[in-house]
């Protein structure tokens, strides 16, 4: 049986009837968007920076949604009550649609809309016990002027080189600096570290990913009446860095134990065993759950 439940188009479908045309411009140029929302006990966590955020990146291709927010919000909930039981990792993804073998979108009417619906990632004990294992990846992250990595866009092929790089090297995750050398993200997590008692994270200007993740965790920061800068870094101040964790929707806030062959000073920190505790708090507070 497979793990994964799937719908488009809002009808469910078996996993080799899974099928949208060759023609589609998501299939063939990358032309898509998507997000991916998670369940704490059982409720969409965060669905409405999710959908802020899909919609930016809607804009940002001349793509606006043809569904209205509680539509897609529908859908993930559909896809997590379809599975059998526990927590669930809910991918929209939304294609330009149907067109012409021609890079010219205008002619695409009708997006397609694939839900996908898995078991919640279950990362190792051991990466949140003693840090996980990442590279500084040589393949430089998509300059904003390019494809922007604000943009949550079907077209991911920059972050597949990369974690090449850190599977290569036995790493679970893969930081990339853009073309002036600094630090930007992971492939599929915001970088956050910390320096004599103050938590630093790269600016969004730098070229990376809003996160959802990163959102809450600045606010967690300022709650916890810690220090936090988001500026610009390079890959000298990372391995200098007393502690290092990253965050991601299914990850939470994983600390980071070595970088190549570098082994950060506290792994995990108490920086960052805070901040994670405070962040479980977040997660399972009823008014970030719908």
């Amino acid at each position: 049986m497979s793990d994964y439940t799937i719908s488009i188009n809002g009808q469910f479908v078996e996993e080799r009837d899974a099928n949208i045309s060759v023609l589609d411009h998501g299939f063939l140029f990358g032309d898509s968007i998507y997000e991916v929302v998670r369940t704490v006990n059982g409720k969409l966590f965060a669905a409405d920076r999710h959908l802020k955020r899909l919609h930016n990146s809607a804009n940002s291709l001349e793509m606006p949604l043809q569904q209205s927010d509680e539509w897609y919000l529908d859908r993930w909930r559909d896809l997590h009550a379809k599975r059998a039981s526990g927590e669930s990792y809910l991918r929209i993804i939304i294609t330009r649609g149907v067109g012409p073998l021609s890079l010219d979108y205008t002619q695409c009417e009708k997006q397609n809309v694939i839900g996908i619906a898995k078991p919640l990632n279950k990362w190792p004990d051991e990466d949140y016990a003693h840090g996980c294992k990442v590279v500084l990846a040589e393949v430089r992250r998509n300059a904003k002027q390019a494809t922007d990595p604000a943009i949550k866009s079907g077209n991911y092929l920059n972050n597949v080189l990369a974690l090449k790089e850190a599977r290569a090297a036995g790493a679970t995750e893969a930081i990339m600096l853009n073309v002036q050398g600094h630090i930007t993200e992971a492939t599929t997590s915001n970088v956050f570290f910390v320096k004599d008692g103050v938590v630093k994270t790269p600016a969004l200007k730098e070229g990376l990913l809003e996160g959802v993740t990163r959102g809450f965790i600045l606010q967690v920061c300022k709650d916890l009446g810690l220090t936090c800068e988001e500026g610009v870094f390079t890959r000298d101040e990372l391995l200098n860095a007393d502690e290092v964790f990253i965050t991601g929707t299914t990850r939470d806030v994983m600390p980071v134990g070595y970088i190549g062959r570098e082994k950060i000073k506290f792994t995990p920190g108490s920086l960052t065993i805070k901040i994670a505790n405070a962040y479980h708090d977040v997660l399972h507070d009823p008014k970030n759950q719908m």
